[in-house]
Order: C-alpha cells, then structure tokens, then sequence
C-alpha cells in the first residue's frame, strides 16, 4: 500500500516487538530530550545546506515567478520519516538532508537540539516586541497501526511528535479535515488547507507532519504615512508601480559580494532578521545558480552595521508545492517507489513516500511580517544621517533567518510583489 505524506525524524529503528495504536489511544505531549548544544553548529550546517538546495530546486522550476518555501519545516519533516527508513533510502535522505555524522543520530540530535534553542527564544513572543516563532511535529498513523518502538520513541524524544491514530480507512476524509484543521490552529489559520481533496484515501497508513509560524514586528517600523507608488522593474523589463515602505534606518546589517549586495533587516528584540539580496546588475539567476550551504552561511554572518536608505516593497504571497519531484532530482528517488525500505517504522509491508507537500504564506507590511509554513510527508526617523541607499525596486532574493543559530527559517524571490497567487 501506498503512504501519503510522511516526515521523517532521524533515527535506526530497532527491529522487534511492536506498539500497537488503536482507538483508546490518547495523545499527550511527550517528554523530550534534552538539547545537546555541542550538536547544534552540524545542525545548523545541514540545514544551511538542504534549504540552499530546496530552494534553488524549487526556483529552477519557476522562472520569472515569486518563490517562497520553508525548508527547514520540509527538513524536519523529512528528518522524522528518515528515522524510518534503511538501506539505499536511509544512505539517500542523509545526503540529500546534508546529515552529520554519525548517522542518523548527529541528526536527530541537533535538530532536536535547534527546535528547542528556538523555542526558548521565541514561544513566548508576542509578535510586537519580541517575535513569536512556534513550531509542531505530529505522526498520524491508521488505527491500529503497529509502530517499532525505536521509530516512536525517537519522534517522541527528539521532534516531540505524539502519535494521532485516525480512521484512514473508514472515514478518510474526516481524517484530512482533522489534519487540516490541526495544521490551520497552528499556523494562525495561514495554512487552512494543506492536504488537498484527494491528499489522503482508505489506503493512507501514515502522515507526518509540521507547522512553522513566525510573526515578527520590525525594530524599525516604516511609516505608512511615507509609503507611496514607487516603480519595480521586472526580469522581463517591464515596469509596474508597487507600494514602496520607505525610511532611513541605523543599525541594519549591510554588505556587499560579487554582483550582489544586501541588506539584513532587523525584527524586534534584536534576534531575527530578513536578509534581502539584490543584484549589482540584472541577473538574479546567476546569483541563484551559485547559492549553495556555504555562500548562505556566508551570507548570514557577513553583515557590519550601517545606516541604511531603505526602500522595500510590501508584498503578499502563498506557495503550496508538492515536492516529489525536486527532492527526487536531489538524490533521494527510491523514497518515492515501491523499492523504498521505510522497515523502520513498522511492520506493515511495503511503504513508501507517496508526496511531500509543502505551503508557505508570507506577509509584509510596515508593521512586520507574518509567515507560516506547513510539510507533510504522505507517510525609524527621517533626521539620521544618510546612509547606503538599498532601493529594492527589481527583483530580489529574501531569507528570514536566526542570528544565533544561524538557521533559515524562510527564503524566497520576489519577482512581482503584485502577484499575491501562484
């Protein structure tokens, strides 16, 4: 039978006696393991890696359009099926999810490790003052699905992701609006649909999935007053007018590389930023051609302060993605056939990745902005003195990342800030 989407938490999953879920299971919240911070910089690594290869993956098949994903959200998911998984499906996901070693535990570890940093700087924001970044990781297995306990264990320990035992077979489409709507409480209702019609069916044996939210204030906030028709000129050369934020800001991150120059905008409480990269010239593809773990990580530490002359584009845009396809051109196909060895998990024959889906919502304003992102495995003032002046009037790329752990939350292209759709 064929899984639906399935999100992976590194683990080796021993072989032997099975946990069997039925309907009188309950949920609760499990009892993580402690963060390892001597895993955390390999993490952090991995992440860089498999986010700077997603999203060109991902911007490849979309020329002249908008670009937003989440890769880290799709890498955890990824993560909590790959503790399922064996043999040349295991040796795959681990190099297509730039995996430490030793595998798969270096993973496990610092992901594990990045999640819980992250949630105790921001779980507790508000948005305004401090931003509010959540994260959730949960299994959704058919009833009476039996599970390998080092396959539960290891999500339950290293991804806090409880068991959900839902009546696949009976009632398959009670079970996708039940999915749905825990992904839509989690996400600020941003991502109210993720498993479309048809997403899951009578044979679904396991989803994993997460959700990512992010809602940041600006430290410094554009004054809507000052905001006006500004031109925006697109690959093709044609020129549209845009709302344009506008405003002379001190202390913002500034630098320049070759052919491109950035600009990172700081969020409130001084731990998030938006790095927003621009071409010297025209060619934002040769930029994206060469994005690769090492020149993002380069990119996020690269930044000296500066007062800049910011202008930036409000913009509004959704992406959902099914990404089979790109993360199969990225080393990992046997996944996805019937070839795949996803033992780990339980004994129930013949699993494999059916999809992986993927949304991603981003809002920007003068305020802030408001992200949010869902995976699915199946299975200031005008008196401070002049500055650089960064117009971002063509199209540009945009990575939301953590100054700490130098992690990528979010990335992206703008190409039209009009567009709102795909």
């Amino acid at each position: 039978m064929r899984t639906v989407p399935l999100a992976a938490a590194a683990l080796t999953a021993t072989p032997g006696q099975l946990r069997r879920l039925d309907e009188s299971s309950t949920s609760t919240d499990p009892i993580r393991v402690p963060p390892d911070p001597a895993t955390l910089a390999a993490a952090a690594t991995a992440v860089r890696g498999f986010s700077a290869d997603l999203y060109r993956e991902l911007a490849s098949t979309r020329p002249g359009d908008n670009v937003v994903c989440a890769p880290y959200s799709v890498g955890l998911a990824l993560a909590m099926t790959r503790a399922g998984a064996g043999s040349a499906t295991a040796a795959e996901m681990d190099a297509v999810l730039h995996a430490p070693h030793p595998r798969p535990g270096a993973l496990d570890s610092g992901l594990n490790t990045i999640e819980q940093t992250l949630a105790t700087r921001y779980q507790d924001g508000d948005g305004t003052a401090r931003p509010l970044l959540r994260t959730a990781n949960a299994l959704w297995t058919r009833l009476g699905l039996g599970l390998r306990p080092g396959f539960q264990d290891t999500l339950a320990g290293y991804y806090g992701a409880a068991p959900h035992p839902v009546d696949f077979a009976g009632a398959p489409e009670a079970a996708r609006q039940e999915i749905n709507t825990w992904v839509s409480d989690r996400t600020n209702a941003k991502i109210p649909e993720l498993l479309p019609i048809g997403a899951v069916s009578p044979g679904t044996k396991l989803i994993l999935t997460n959700t990512t939210y992010l809602k940041a204030a600006w430290r410094y906030q554009f004054l809507p007053a000052l905001t006006a028709t500004e031109s925006f000129t697109r690959d093709d050369g044609s020129v549209v007018g845009v709302p344009m934020m506008r405003g002379p800001f001190a202390g913002m991150g500034y630098q320049v590389g070759d052919g491109w120059r950035a600009v990172d905008v700081p969020f409130a409480g001084d731990r998030l930023g938006m790095a927003i990269v621009m071409p010297t010239g025209d060619d934002l593809a040769a930029i994206e051609a060469n994005l690769d773990g090492a020149w993002l990580s380069a990119l996020l530490t690269g930044f000296g302060g500066a007062t800049v002359q910011l202008r930036l584009p409000r913009w509004t845009f959704r992406l959902p993605a099914q990404l089979a396809v790109a993360l199969s051109n990225l080393g990992m196909p046997t996944a996805f056939t019937p070839q795949a060895d996803l033992s780990g998990m339980s004994t129930d024959s013949a699993l494999y990745i059916d999809d992986v889906l993927h949304e991603t919502f981003i809002a920007v304003d003068e305020k802030g902005t408001e992200a949010a992102a869902a995976s699915a495995v199946i299975i200031p003032p005008p008196s401070i003195p002049q500055g650089p002046q960064f117009f971002v009037n063509r199209p540009f790329l945009y990575v939301i990342h953590d100054w700490y752990t130098g992690v990528p939350l979010f990335l992206g292209r703008v190409h039209d800030p009009l567009v709102s759709t795909p």
